[in-house]
């Protein structure tokens, strides 16, 4: 026992001691941490645009009032207290919109000239600064049918659609209305929406904090988080294999794994070497645990307290410690198999490139899971990821997405009982054949695993 918590702590050391760890530690963080603020930060220092713009009312039914009263609505507000927070300032800049304002019409347009000639002319007048009007929204009727022309310079195209288009839907819906005699008020009533909730069995409408953001992780939370889950289980239980495999290659090319068996035996080698990368992956885990936990508190406080109150209730009934449970027990058995495996794996070959031939088809297998886990995204209890979750060496990867919805006791009982079963087996015969090819060396064959894995033990 006490050379297996050596060798572990000389495998722990060995990569906690080395700059390139710390490297690839900080790495993953920044990367992500550049990913969401490098945008915020270029949004943030990019100039706001101003979109000066004029009314030219071309239908002759007086429509010039309510499109002035719609960009006006659109003018910025008087000026908030400004933030002292460096990352207040940063979050509310996030949907800091564009100022619009309201001028006066150029020279040379006049509501009773022909729309053809104001086309003509608008172009020109766009061209000069001099103008004070970067867009020119001009409304005309044609057959009938209101038609709103947003005229533009080019670097705010599409930007004042976007800002009051749906206020140009809602001016021509009334002035429908009042030409067919619908009072006003009669006309606003129709045009509420039904509040559309959709429910299980298992489920009440949620009335509370929250919004739609419960609504979202009540439907399609399970699924994404369950995803996440399953896909960090399959990152972290192959990086850590391949780390087991390429160690021993290593240590038996350099003749270290020689020294090292003349001083332990192979059973303590093994499980020594299994449990020091574990540390590592553990020390790993709780630091960027750590660091989620404190920006995710910090991002909480930056955001209001409705928003805040929601995210905490939407993720509140996400998991139970039972799922907790569950969820490290289908890891540490994934790790387990995996790890015994690849470490065994490591000791038959001399050459990274000896392991390249093999792991080639173990990574057409592995690849199974990754797939399915894509594709159950929009469907986590399809029969196919349900059937290969019976797998005992998908078991690992699929089981913690389906884990976050319902699921029958049976089932639970029947992944865990197979993949117990399975990897006790794997790991019985990668025992053994980390053994012999350490002390005999040879090639790694289906043969040999088949002798390996049905020779009795010796006396």
């Amino acid at each position: 026992m006490r050379n297996t918590f050596l060798i572990a702590r000389r495998e722990y050391l060995a990569f906690v001691r080395t700059v390139g760890f710390w490297l690839s530690l900080v790495t993953l963080p920044l990367l992500i941490t550049g990913i969401i603020l490098v945008p915020l930060l270029l949004r943030q220092t990019s100039p706001v645009q101003t979109l000066s713009v004029a009314v030219l009312d071309l239908t002759g039914e007086g429509l010039e009032g309510d499109l002035r009263s719609i960009i006006r609505a659109k003018a910025p507000p008087p000026k908030a207290e400004p933030q002292t927070d460096g990352m207040r300032k940063i979050a509310a800049s996030i949907a800091r919109p564009d100022i619009v304002r309201l001028v006066d019409l150029p020279t040379g347009l006049t509501p009773a000239m022909p729309r053809a000639e104001a086309e003509a002319r608008i172009p020109a007048l766009l061209d000069k600064t001099s103008v004070g009007a970067s867009n020119i929204l001009v409304a005309y009727t044609e057959a009938g049918v209101l038609h709103f022309d947003i005229w533009s310079i080019k670097s705010q195209k599409n930007s004042l659609a976007g800002s009051i288009g749906e206020e140009l839907q809602d001016l021509n819906y009334y002035r429908r209305a009042r030409a067919h005699g619908v009072d006003a008020k009669l006309a606003e009533d129709l045009r509420k929406a039904a509040v559309v909730n959709s429910l299980t069995h298992r489920e009440v409408p949620s009335k509370g904090a929250g919004g739609g953001l419960g609504n979202f992780m009540g439907d399609q939370g399970p699924g994404v988080v369950g995803f996440l889950i399953g896909f960090g289980t399959w990152m972290t239980i192959f990086s850590s294999s391949m780390i087991l495999l390429g160690g021993v290659i290593e240590e038996k090319s350099s003749k270290v794994l020689e020294v090292l068996l003349a001083s332990t035996s192979t059973e303590s080698l093994l499980i020594g070497k299994v449990l020091g990368v574990a540390g590592v992956l553990l020390t790993v885990g709780m630091i960027w645990s750590g660091l989620s936990l404190i920006l995710g508190s910090y991002g909480l406080s930056l955001a209001p307290p409705g928003v805040a109150a929601g995210i905490k209730a939407a993720f509140s009934g996400l998991f139970s410690p039972l799922h907790l449970v569950l969820l490290a027990v289908y890891f540490v058995c994934g790790y387990l198999m995996y790890g015994v495996s690849f470490a065994a794996i490591g000791a038959f070959c001399e050459t990274q490139k000896d392991a390249q031939a093999i792991m080639g088809p173990v990574m057409m297998v592995l690849m199974i899971p990754m797939l399915c886990m894509q594709a159950a995204l929009s469907a986590p209890n399809s029969p196919i990821i349900q059937y290969l979750s019976y797998v005992p060496i998908f078991t690992p990867f699929l089981m913690p997405l389906r884990l976050l919805n319902p699921l029958p006791w049976w089932e639970i009982v029947l992944t865990l009982g197979g993949m117990l079963l399975v990897g006790g087996f794997m790991i019985m015969v990668g025992r053994k054949a980390f053994r012999q090819g350490a002390l005999t060396g040879g090639k790694l064959t289906w043969g040999t695993l088949f002798r390996i894995a049905t020779e009795k033990p010796s006396a």
